[in-house]
Parts: structure tokens; C-alpha cells; sequence
């Protein structure tokens, strides 16, 4: 597959904590730095090593937080150290890739970036890498905002939707005409029912100047303050990002910018994909037993049990007896058993251990 231009750099987003998925992902070992899975390898190098068959290193940029940049460079050895951008603080999405924007902007105004999840499951690699390539030819001749959707499998109430302004199943890119965070379970069947709707995978492809022109129009409190007296792509660029980031409100890019601009269209993915959110998810994704259990070991026996998760170290021994429904999860010494209609609960589990 052929590489992408010299003006094309890849943003990876590994900033989450990931814990709705504890004690598995916790914040010495977010989701993304884990191999949840079991495939071999943790979410964030199968992410790096799919996107570096179009991308060079040197233009691939991991932001994630200042404490996992070791963890970074372990998985990553490949990437130029300078290509890891540390925030001292978690603000969701719009200031991620704010950084990233203004960064990259100062060193090449004609850049355009690909801003992708770092915790997703992606199947049919081909599809993927086609469908980017196809979404940043058309930002790089038409610019505006892009964004990826998926066509909906179920009424899913844990992801975002994309409305399409039109319907017309032979567009593979149309104008978007609203998005709805995480709806309720009656609004998520309507959504599904009416073929208006995809998915909100959290990918965005755009040059770094429309969207930096997007900040200055819809979020300038943000632009101003990457904007005045910058410092990035100088050796005080730490000691500005960490001013910049103590005065940064936490929101996403979804409610900062895309539910705002005038200029956003949608890409239609054609690869299997899940954000692989939750312990429902998982289960969704593995292969499971005769009676619905997803487990990863010879050493988990379940009997008269179904539905379950077991998801614990490779050398435990576990036995469960007579139970149905439940996720049972160890790592680090901490165990869980919590009811699978429950886990909404699960994210706020690890603040129960917090010294205060």
C-alpha cells in the first residue's frame, strides 16, 4: 500500500484511563497500553504497526499522559522520542488534539492530519487503511472537517451517532446534519431503524489550518491560549503545555467543534470496528462457550454458569460454580465480581481504594 504524502501526519489519542474496564485498564495500565484481547499484542501497538504500513515514524504523533511516556517508548520504540506529546493533565479530545494541531501547524501550515483512538478493535486492515486514504484525498481537494462512521449492527446505546444529511446508500462521504452522544435505549432504536445514523468512531482527518480556524471561531478561549506567546517546537514547549493545560476546560471535540462548524462531512467506513468500551463489548467480541462464557484460560472452569467474563492473570486457577451473568476480573491484586447489568458501576470502582 503506498505511503501518504510528506504533508500527512498521523495523531494516535492514548490519553484515556480506560475504567470502565477496570481493575484490568487502572491508571498505571490504561486499556490501551494492555492486551486486553489476548492477541499478543496491546491495543496501542496494533494501532501504531497498522497505521505505519501508510505512515513513516517520523510523522506518526502519540499525545498521552507525561506518566505513561515510558510505557510509550517500550511499545513504541520506533517513534522519535519528540513525537510523544506529554500532557500533565487529562482534558478530553479537543485539547489533545489542539496541541497536536498547533504543533504540527508550526512546523508545516499546509499540514493535514489523521487523529485516530489508540483502544479500538479494527478488523479487516485493508478496508481501514483504504477508506483513510480515500478520506484524506478528499480533505486534502475539498477540506472542512471529516469524520468516520460506522452503519449501525443494533440499537447500541454506548456509542455516539452521526445523522447524515443524505441518505443516498451509493455516497460514500456526505454532509453531516447532527451528532447525539450515547443515546437511550428508544432513541438508539430509532436512530437504528431510520438508516440515517452511523456510528461515531472518534476519527477525524482535517488540515491543521481549517481546524485551528474552527478553535478560533467556536472555542477561543482554547485558541487564544495556544495562541499567545507560543512555545511549541521550543525547548520551553513542557513549561508552556503545562500552563496551557491548567487553564483548559475539559471537553471534547465532538461538543466543542463538530456539533458547532458548518463544514463537517462523514466517511462511511467499510472495516469492522469496536470501541471496545465496556466489559459488554468484550464480551460481544470474543469467542465464547456453549453457555455464553468468554474466558482465555484452560485454567478458568465454569460450571452451571453462563454469560460470564473471567478475565484474570494466565497462571490463576478459578472455579465458578452455579452463577450467571457475571464479570469476575483480577490484575494488580485487585479482584472484582460484579453483575453484568452492573457495570455501569464499574467506573467508578478504583476511586474506592484512593487514599484521601
Amino acid at each position: 500500500m503506498d505511503q501518504v504524502n510528506q504533508n500527512s501526519y498521523c495523531i494516535i489519542m492514548a490519553g484515556g484511563i480506560g475504567n470502565r474496564f477496570w481493575p484490568v485498564s487502572n491508571r498505571r495500565n490504561p486499556k490501551q497500553f494492555s492486551d486486553i484481547l489476548h492477541t499478543g499484542k496491546s491495543f496501542i501497538r496494533q494501532t501504531y504497526e497498522r497505521i505505519a504500513a501508510i505512515f513513516p515514524a517520523d510523522r506518526i504523533y502519540i499525545v498521552t499522559g507525561e506518566e505513561y511516556e515510558a510505557c510509550t517508548r517500550e511499545q513504541i520504540p520506533e517513534l522519535p522520542a519528540d513525537n510523544i506529546l506529554k500532557e500533565p493533565y487529562g482534558r478530553n479530545t479537543a485539547t489533545c488534539i489542539a496541541y497536536a494541531a498547533y504543533k504540527i501547524n508550526g512546523n508545516n501550515p499546509e499540514a493535514l492530519m489523521l487523529i485516530i483512538p489508540s483502544d479500538h478493535f479494527i478488523s479487516n486492515d485493508l478496508a481501514y487503511l483504504q477508506d483513510l486514504q480515500e478520506g484524506m484525498e478528499f480533505v486534502k481537494k475539498q477540506g472542512g472537517l471529516l469524520t468516520v462512521g460506522i452503519t449501525p449492527t443494533r440499537a447500541e446505546t454506548e456509542y455516539g451517532y452521526i445523522q447524515m444529511k443524505n441518505r443516498n446508500n451509493s455516497q460514500k462521504i456526505t454532509a453531516v446534519k447532527t451528532f447525539t452522544e450515547k443515546p437511550n435505549p428508544e432513541l438508539a432504536k430509532a436512530f437504528y431503524d431510520s438508516k440515517e445514523f452511523l456510528w461515531n468512531t472518534g476519527i477525524f482527518i482535517w488540515k491543521t489550518r481549517d481546524i485551528i480556524r474552527e478553535f478560533k471561531t467556536h472555542m477561543f478561549d482554547l485558541h487564544a491560549l495556544f495562541n499567545t506567546d507560543c512555545k511549541l517546537n521550543t525547548p520551553d514547549e513542557t513549561a508552556f503545555i503545562h500552563n496551557v493545560y491548567g487553564q483548559c476546560h475539559n471537553i471534547s471535540i465532538d461538543v466543542g467543534i463538530m456539533e458547532k462548524s458548518q463544514n463537517v462531512y462523514v466517511l462511511k467506513g467499510q472495516f469492522g470496528w469496536s470501541d471496545v468500551g465496556t466489559w459488554h463489548a468484550f464480551h460481544a467480541l470474543c469467542e465464547k462457550d456453549g453457555e455464553g462464557n468468554v474466558t482465555h484460560s484452560d485454567k478458568i472452569l465454569l460450571n452451571e454458569s453462563r454469560n460470564c467474563i473471567v478475565h484474570v492473570p494466565e497462571d490463576k486457577y478459578v472455579i465458578v460454580q452455579g452463577v450467571d451473568d457475571l464479570i469476575i476480573a483480577e490484575k494488580d491484586n485487585y479482584l472484582m465480581v460484579c453483575h453484568r447489568k452492573d457495570e455501569n458501576k464499574i467506573k467508578h470502582f478504583e476511586k474506592s481504594f484512593r487514599k484521601p
